[in-house]
């Protein structure tokens, strides 16, 4: 019989604190409150950037851009800085409307709990409000901008008459938009809704928290495997890209650079979709261990996600590793 696998790791920069420590300097830098000025903003992701060009040897994130949006001016904005030196700071405005954050979500749920027809069935908990698919409608204005419009969707609880509806939340104006057909277009309010029922205390994570770690598997004494890899909020492309491997080396070879879902289109049972979904925002899976890493954790045995348990409702937020026979199994949930 084959020797069994032993699974070692070895921690990355840049942490979190580093990460965090810029985006605070980031926020104080002149550059960006001369652009900001006393607007309502709100700081919707945060990326870490790599290197432009593929590298022979890894070569870790050495700046950072975080992107706001501007409620008072309907604009994003981005500020870029390098790592090492917050106060160099770069300041861009584009016509991007970045996916909603979870803080987000839920500003738009308060200003729809005060309005003045649909507000007293969320107060009274008639309906329970849920993050739908797609998270934004997306109406230009005549000038060719959109304002931003956060899709909120509304399920009956128990015996309530209230119909299922989806909404959209004018994050502009402050004011609830509502369809004809009880969704925006490419949007669904079918008896049941596509994919997992929503989950009360579900928690997930944003874009751009660090975490990456070098994962060495060992078949005895000799070293088989040695890849970096990347947690999904962590991971890269625009929306971000899953449990991500780069630098994958077998028994001292370079046999990938990158491996990683950079798209991903979903079709969901109903049918509804298909959506592009983002792969960024990590959802809670069953998974206990020692943690190895900031949103690594080592198991003795295997972890299960919503498709084992069907909740999304868990104990840990990141990637489980373990072993399983002459495999090993890295697993996120998103």
């Amino acid at each position: 019989m084959p020797d069994d696998l032993t699974v070692e790791f070895e921690e990355v920069a840049p942490d979190q604190r580093v990460v965090d420590r810029a985006i605070r300097a980031i926020a104080q830098q002149p550059a960006l409150r001369e652009v900001r000025g006393d607007a309502d903003t709100r700081l919707l992701a945060v990326d870490l950037i790599d290197p432009p060009r593929k590298t022979r040897r890894p070569t870790a994130p050495r700046a950072v851009r975080a992107t706001y949006f501007d409620y008072t001016n309907n604009r994003t904005f981005a500020a870029e800085t390098p790592l090492e030196d917050p106060a160099r700071v770069t300041v861009s405005e584009s016509g991007d409307q970045p996916l909603p954050t979870r803080e987000e979500f839920e500003t738009a749920v308060q200003i729809l709990a005060e309005d003045r027809r649909l507000g007293r069935f969320v107060r009274e908990g008639r309906v329970q409000p849920y993050e739908p698919m797609p998270p934004l409608v997306l109406k230009e204005l005549p000038d060719g901008r959109a304002e931003r419009v956060v899709t909120v969707g509304l399920l009956p609880q128990g015996r309530s008459r209230v119909r299922h509806e989806i909404v959209g939340v004018n994050m502009i104006r402050r004011e609830i938009e509502r369809y004809d057909d009880g969704a925006p277009d490419h949007s669904h309010a079918d008896p049941q809704t596509c994919g997992a029922p929503p989950s009360a205390g579900q928690q997930t994570t944003g874009k751009g928290v660090a975490g990456q770690v070098w994962v060495n598997v060992f078949q005895g004494g000799a070293l088989i495997w040695r890849f970096l890899a990347v947690r999904p909020s962590a991971s890269s492309g625009t929306w971000g890209s899953g449990v991500e491997l780069r630098y994958v080396d077998y028994r001292g070879r370079r046999v990938l650079y990158q491996a990683h879902v950079p798209i991903l289109n979903v079709i969901y049972d109903g049918p509804c979709g298909p959506y592009r979904d983002w792969q960024f925002e990590e959802g809670m899976i069953d998974a206990t261990g020692t943690q190895v890493a900031p949103g690594f954790i080592l198991c003795p045995s295997p972890a299960k996600t919503i498709l084992d348990t069907g909740s999304d409702v868990g104990t840990f937020l990141g990637v489980a590793v373990y072993v399983q026979g002459q495999e090993v199994v890295l697993v996120s949930e998103m």
